[in-house]
């Protein structure tokens, strides 16, 4: 992965986050938890696991609201 990738979610890796992806109407929310050369990988709400494409996302930011993580899940 090339440095800029890495510098550019970087700074939200563990923070819960708002992404819009081309495939997908809304947008998704989630724990932003790993990024890879090709994937973004979010942890939803109910605890399931998302892979998103790097070259899909339009754009991904931090929601407003970040909550302490707790015993039943991000609790968004």
């Amino acid at each position: 992965m090339s440095e800029k990738e890495q510098n550019e979610f970087s700074p939200i890796l563990g923070q819960i986050i708002r992404i819009e992806s081309e495939n997908h109407i809304l947008p998704l929310f989630g724990r932003l938890i790993s990024v890879s050369d090709q994937f973004l990988t979010i942890e939803r709400v109910d605890g399931r696991i998302t892979l998103i494409r790097r070259r899909a996302v339009l754009a991904a930011e931090p929601v407003k609201n970040q909550l302490n993580d707790c015993k039943d899940g991000l609790n968004v």
